[in-house]
């Protein structure tokens, strides 16, 4: 429900002239949402409205009249919890809209800048999409590449190599 609720939302604004304007107020704020403190301030009830939505405005350095009346509407909700949500189908409804999509490689060890572009080069052709890689450090042994804007995951190891060259031999004999 939550889900369909920040989607609603989100289409609002992305018809809005000021779409860059508030999305960039959103990531802003979303950034927020990772201190536990924050949280529990926002999820008191012995907190009123008003102060939720001044400390929110605090957090912004320029604030418009309409994002102001935005932030109101949403906390007069009681979902200024969904400002994350909002926030991540704003980016995914964007990159949507400008055909670029973000993915994760895992490995074992830190990929360096000339593979991780060698990699985004590669399926940005395969997609015809401008796909933009983010490297991140797993424990095993193999290696994952994971599009999830596009549904595409790919992973290859050495483990699962050397038992289909074992197989192949085995079948061969």
């Amino acid at each position: 429900m939550e889900n369909v609720i920040a989607k609603t939302y989100a289409k609002a604004i992305l018809e809005r002239n000021d779409f860059e304007f508030f999305y960039n107020n959103l990531i802003l704020l979303s950034s927020a949402y990772n201190c536990e403190k924050f949280i529990n301030i926002l999820n008191s009830y012995e907190v009123k409205q008003e102060k939720k939505l001044e400390l929110l405005l605090s957090l912004l350095d320029n604030v418009s009249d309409t994002f102001k009346n935005f932030l109101a509407l949403v906390i007069n909700n009681n979902r200024e919890m969904l400002i994350p949500d909002i926030t991540k189908e704003l980016s995914e409804q964007k990159a949507l809209k400008e055909n670029t999509f973000l993915g994760q490689v895992y490995s074992k060890e830190e990929l360096s800048k000339d593979d991780i572009k060698n990699l985004e080069e590669k399926l940005s052709q395969k997609f015809n999409a401008n796909i933009r890689l983010d490297s991140k450090i797993s424990d095993n042994d193999s290696v994952k590449i994971s599009l999830d804007g596009l549904g595409y995951e790919i992973s290859f190891s050495m483990q699962n190599l050397k038992a289909k060259m074992n197989e192949y031999i085995l079948k061969a004999i």
